[in-house]
């Protein structure tokens, strides 16, 4: 983590400590959920495993990268693995969010006549399909961002103008997906603002209260929720402002602000699922207000 004392693309020599460090973390992370998954059967939640893996790859790639001999296609590997793969965290949680509602609404699903167009009280849009719609645009701004690496790459050496074309792509790519978590995010406040009225009003879960009347297992998992995504947007925050900079910025110009401000945040974004696997609080809460539904968690 030294001072950048290089003209290239990459302004300073990548950190063996910091890197290793950073990819063995994610790698376990990464192996970690890969045995809840295959406990637990959740296919649906490989996306987790998947990102933190190609992470762990993208911080073992920068040790090969050298300031002073740039290649394009190792540069590209590496700014695809670690900037963009970390929209698989994303999807993790969109997915989770439909699920989370199915566990805290046992009238939700009842009626398999209105599938995907079907409400729940404590969501204003339809669960089973914001999943979809927020995937859709992680979709979208990811293409953006390998489009932005590719133009970042390509002008390296000679064409300053086409790193200046990145940058600005970059910065519309990471501003979308941020505004994007951040409507997520306040979908989800909708949902638990909603269900921790219904149980104060209702007097539900008196016993066992953990937070403002919900029960134990409904408040981890909504806690977790919110330290996740609190992680995600100071990340986001970190990349929307490294790409205002621009090329010749601070915050792109040292490592270390990498490290504090992208990789610690989210290892611990998806760091609260290593502690608190989802789908066993769904399960929990199944239990204690409809049994039918566990096995929906796992598909």
């Amino acid at each position: 983590m030294s001072e950048p004392k290089h003209n290239g693309i990459l302004k300073y020599e990548p950190s063996l400590v910091g890197n290793v460090a950073m990819g063995a973390i994610y790698a376990i992370e990464g192996l970690l959920f890969l045995y809840y998954i295959a406990r637990h059967k959740n296919k649906w939640a490989l996306c987790l495993p998947i990102g933190a893996l190609a992470s762990a790859a993208g911080f073992f790639l920068r040790l090969m990268m050298d300031p002073d001999n740039f290649k394009l296609t190792l540069y590209i590997a590496q700014q695809a693995l670690v900037v963009i793969s970390p929209s698989a965290f994303l999807a993790f949680n969109y997915m989770l969010y439909g699920r989370f509602i199915i566990a805290i609404d046992p009238e939700f699903g009842v009626d398999k006549a209105q599938s995907r167009s079907e409400k729940s009280r404590y969501s204003f849009i339809p669960p089973r399909i914001v999943g979809r719609t927020f995937i859709w645009s992680d979709a979208i701004t990811f293409f953006i961002q390998m489009s932005a690496g590719g133009l970042q790459a390509s002008g390296a050496k000679n064409n300053p103008s086409l790193v200046n074309l990145g940058d600005k792509m970059f910065l519309v790519g990471v501003s979308a997906q941020g505004i994007s978590y951040c409507l997520f995010t306040t979908l989800l406040t909708v949902a638990v603002r909603r269900l921790i009225k219904e149980k104060q009003r209702t007097r539900v879960a008196q016993q066992k209260q953990s937070w403002l009347g919900l029960d134990r297992n409904t408040a981890m998992i909504a806690g977790s929720f919110y330290a996740s995504s609190l992680f995600i947007i100071i990340r986001s925050i970190y990349r929307v402002v490294e790409f205002t900079q621009g090329y010749q910025g601070e915050l792109i110009s040292k490592e270390i602000y990498l490290f504090v401000l992208d990789a610690v945040p989210l290892v611990l974004a998806i760091g609260v699922w290593a502690i608190n696997w989802p789908t066993v609080l769904l399960d929990r809460i199944a239990v204690q207000i409809c049994p039918r539904l566990r096995s929906t968690f796992r598909e």
